[in-house]
């Protein structure tokens, strides 16, 4: 779920403020739970304004700016390799060990897909099996 916006958080306050409304009022007027104009109001008394408080940061990446660019590298000259693969040439290149998760993630990140798609043409023939094989001859109702 999405932070509310600042500017519905300030007029949440200017009603409550007003004294127009009760908290429950004002929840019910800009459909929002109680809790949060209780923690809003909370949030101005404390500390002055009920904005947002910044992103804090979070986790940071497991592989460097310089091996992702590495792996878009790859993945631009050779766009059909397995997350194996790229596991095995990130290791070789930059001696760090990753999990296929991690790569997953990163392919998302990108914005490419993890899965290879069926209309892309592949580097290599496949040999089919018997059981998808196409049938080259037709089959006419004068033959019993």
């Amino acid at each position: 779920m999405k932070p509310y916006s600042d500017d519905l958080r300030r007029k949440i306050i200017a009603a409550y403020e007003n004294n127009d409304y009760s908290q429950q009022q004002v929840a019910e007027l800009f459909g929002v739970s109680p809790a949060t104009v209780r923690n809003l109001v909370r949030r101005k008394r404390e500390t002055g304004s009920p904005d947002a408080l910044p992103h804090s940061g979070g986790r940071s990446p497991a592989l460097p700016d310089q091996a992702r660019r590495f792996v878009q590298e790859l993945l631009k000259e050779n766009n059909d390799l397995t997350l194996a693969e790229l596991r095995s040439r990130i290791e070789r290149k930059h001696k760090q060990s990753v999990s296929l998760a991690t790569l997953c993630r990163l392919l998302q990140g990108l914005g490419l897909p993890r899965k290879k798609s069926r209309s892309t043409p592949l580097n290599a023939t496949l040999k089919e099996s018997s059981r998808h094989a196409r049938v080259t001859t037709k089959w006419s109702a004068d033959s019993t």
